[in-house]
């Protein structure tokens, strides 16, 4: 049995064109804050602004990336794609985060060759002006993006949103590092600056590639499960209970998830689809998520009579307790039933 999410399409619509939004947004945010540094860059002549500018690049094509990730996540599920095409987010994601690991080589590489062959500062207070000007418009991008990702359920969003904020800090270490070099007059404070931008991001893209790897290979989502066991817990069905080995992964913003569900073993099949329909209908619109939600049916057990309400039952074997408020570790597992004498 299938029940589709509550959600119109008239809200995915919305979601899906804020999305794009966002997505082209961070495009022409990237560019013109690359431009900026690369500004700093030839004026001040720092190997740090040069680092924050190559990382920057990155942006600019993990943006481009992500346009097209997220016009491929929002196309219908078919025939070859049954779940839908949502995963392609976490596969941008991924594409990101390695962007930015091969950007913090490039900056290794970069600060390492001034350390040895030494940096010659110029215009410094001009480059500071521009890095500065730079991470405030990061800051604002960064933000925005994160939070249009966070309410549309997009990793690639997400993913960018983290990404462009790091930019933030990188440029911040940047700023510090070039205003120190000026004040001291040791410019290989320089590219000591840049090396430290440089593991940053490479902790930055290591955190994205994790993620959007345990994404793809459906690491449990403790608080995905939370959500569902309490849609369930709060949305009683008359002779159901006893949800267990429930699933659920995500494919973008959409959710599938499946569980079994114990129903009174005299019922006609018709009655009983019907009530599970229904539980399908009020657990969706409770958790409040876009997909699908499957639940199966097991004949009931002795074990369960005390926590099942359905009146006038002619198999009950012992009487009405209250229905039991289930816990993620119970629903996840099997159903825990005493055994038969």
């Amino acid at each position: 049995m299938n029940a589709a999410a509550p959600a119109t399409m008239g809200a995915a619509s919305k979601a899906d064109r804020l999305r794009r939004l966002a997505g082209y947004v961070s495009l022409l945010g990237g560019i013109s804050v690359f431009a900026i540094k690369l500004l700093a860059w030839q004026v001040s002549g720092s190997t740090a602004a040069l680092s924050d500018a190559l990382e920057s690049i990155v942006n600019i094509v993990a943006a481009g990336f992500a346009i097209f990730a997220i016009r491929f996540a929002s196309m219908p599920a078919d025939r070859d794609h049954p779940y839908g095409h949502g995963k392609m987010e976490l596969l941008s994601a991924a594409f990101e985060g390695g962007l930015i690991s091969f950007a913090a080589v490039m900056i290794f590489f970069t600060a390492g060759k001034s350390l040895w062959e030494g940096t010659v500062l110029r215009e410094v207070d001009l480059g500071l002006a521009a890095l500065g000007f730079a991470g405030i418009v990061n800051l604002a991008l960064g933000a925005w993006i994160l939070q249009v990702g966070r309410r549309t359920d997009s990793p690639t969003l997400v993913a960018d949103g983290h990404h462009v904020l790091s930019d933030v800090w990188t440029t911040l270490g940047v700023l510090v590092g070039l205003a120190l070099a000026k004040l001291t007059d040791l410019p290989w404070i320089d590219p000591l600056a840049a090396l430290a931008v440089g593991a940053l991001l490479a902790r930055t893209g290591y955190r994205l590639v994790r993620d959007a790897a345990h994404g793809l290979l459906d690491k449990e989502d403790p608080a995905l499960l939370a959500r569902l066991v309490d849609a369930f817990n709060d949305s009683p069905v008359e002779g159901l209970t006893h949800l267990h080995r429930l699933r659920a992964i995500r494919s973008g913003d959409l959710v599938h998830a499946d569980a079994h569900v114990f129903v009174p073993a005299h019922w006609p099949v018709e009655e009983a689809h019907e009530a599970m329909g229904e539980l399908e209908r009020r657990v969706s619109a409770a958790a409040g998520f876009q997909g699908e939600l499957a639940l199966h049916l097991d004949p009931c057990h002795p074990g369960v009579c005390s926590g099942c309400d359905l009146d006038g039952c002619p198999v009950r074997s012992e009487p009405f307790a209250g229905r039991v408020r289930l816990s993620v570790e119970a629903a996840v597992g099997p159903a825990r039933l005493p055994r038969r004498s």
